[in-house]
């Protein structure tokens, strides 16, 4: 198991991890059961689940994990975090999009003065913690 935090632990968490689609449908039954009976549903920890360990492994390849890092240190553009991690643009706009995709980043504009506006990438949770069993 890996947890990546940063500095600051006030934000979110997502948990990266192993699970069913059993399990998931078991989950939100449960949740829904609580509210159905007007009971406080607690915020559940956002949660990113795969059934099989190699989508897993393929969709945080070592490539993402260091992007996350390196977005973690400092949320910067694409082209930054392409020559910081000594990798093309088009490879990390590729992962960038893929981890927009499910929430593990989000990315909005900020204006570059003298140079219109640019896209800022930054992590959605401050503690992303990954679990997996085999």
């Amino acid at each position: 198991m890996t947890t990546i935090k940063s500095k600051n632990d006030r934000k979110s968490s997502l948990k990266v991890k192993m699970g069913s689609v059993e399990e998931f449908f078991s989950t939100v039954e449960s949740v829904m059961r609580r509210a159905d009976k007007n009971e406080l549903v607690k915020p559940q920890v956002r949660t990113l689940s795969f059934e099989d360990p190699m989508e897993m492994l393929h969709f945080l390849s070592t490539a993402k994990l260091k992007l996350i890092r390196r977005i973690r240190q400092h949320p910067d553009s694409i082209s930054n975090l392409a020559k910081d991690t000594h990798r093309k643009v088009s490879a990390v706009t590729r992962d960038v999009n893929e981890l927009e995709k499910v929430g593990i980043v989000k990315t909005h504009s900020v204006v570059n003065p003298g140079h219109g506006r640019h896209k800022i990438i930054e992590l959605t949770a401050t503690n992303l913690k990954l679990e997996a069993s085999i």
